[in-house]
């Protein structure tokens, strides 16, 4: 699993024990004039002129940003003072950008030492920002070749999120969603690489202060935990202890506040999004940053 996994990763990004080293990725030059990238740029140019009626124009009036300790900051708490927002979207690198049935646009990158998720919603009114997310680098590169940790106590019953959500679907769409996010869970819980690897977009990237896992080394890591403790051999992972969602036509955006204990404060921030290209509902971003 190691070397070939490492290899498989982005060029652009290359982590160790306190080295980072970054490339900046050009941009097709025949995407540069679509509306996406000129609502993208004119708010750069408005954060840049701290032009705050520009800015409000260009953020989704659900819009957060949340930093890598988990502080969340919304449409209001922004506009009230841009200086601190304009800092943190400077100097951005390694630049990806993935359109989701042009409805979404799902960016992943670098700036500050921290990584990025921005996804952009199509509104009525044009492309607007719907959600920044900074999530810390890990102090060290994940050892990929290692072997799986067993699972604990804690890890053998799985009610919420494998069985139960604090959420109920407001149309098929969110419950086709959550569908998915239930037997996704499941196959995590009682490793199912298969069936996971369906249910899973090819663009899915799983983004941790832990690790960042593109699809492949996903699926990979859940061969070898079945392969090494069996159908009982993986995790569900922490509760959801309040939960959004959010639809775009065929594209659901999740978010989440969890942690392992119910009736304590949660202790990490997710989002998630889950697309359905006319095959069924497939997850194609799972990020989150802890509450620090």
């Amino acid at each position: 699993m190691g070397n070939s996994l490492i290899r498989k990763l982005t060029p652009a990004l290359i982590l160790g024990a306190g080295l980072l080293v970054l490339a900046p990725q050009p941009l097709a030059a025949a995407d540069d004039a679509s509306p996406f990238r000129q609502a993208d740029r004119s708010l750069a140019d408005a954060l840049a002129k701290n032009d705050a009626k520009a800015v409000a124009g260009l953020l989704d009036d659900r819009f957060q940003w949340v930093e890598a300790n988990g502080k969340i900051h919304t449409k209001a708490q922004v506009l009230e003072d841009l200086s601190q927002f304009a800092a943190d979207n400077e100097g951005a690198l390694d630049v990806r950008t993935v359109d989701f049935l042009g409805q979404v646009e799902r960016q992943l990158g670098m700036h500050h030492n921290q990584r990025f998720a921005h996804l952009w919603v199509k509104n009525p009114s044009g492309w607007q920002a719907f959600v920044f997310l900074n999530i810390p680098i890990p102090a060290e590169r994940p050892d990929y070749s290692a072997t799986p940790n067993p699972p604990s106590d804690a890890d053998k019953i799985c009610d919420n999120p494998c069985k139960t959500l604090p959420y109920k679907p407001a149309n098929a769409v969110e419950e086709g969603a959550m569908a998915t996010w239930f037997r996704l869970k499941n196959d995590e819980w009682h490793p199912n690489p298969e069936d996971w690897a369906a249910h899973a977009d090819e663009n899915h990237e799983t983004l941790t202060p832990r690790a960042d896992i593109p699809k492949l080394q996903h699926v990979e890591e859940l061969a070898a935990q079945r392969k090494l403790y069996g159908e009982e051999g993986g995790s569900g992972g922490s509760s959801v202890l309040s939960m959004k969602m959010f639809e775009f036509g065929n594209v659901v955006i999740m978010q989440a506040f969890q942690g392992r204990n119910p009736s304590a404060k949660p202790t990490s921030w997710n989002l998630r999004v889950f697309l359905n290209r006319g095959d069924g509902w497939k997850i194609a971003l799972s990020a989150q940053t802890n509450i620090s």
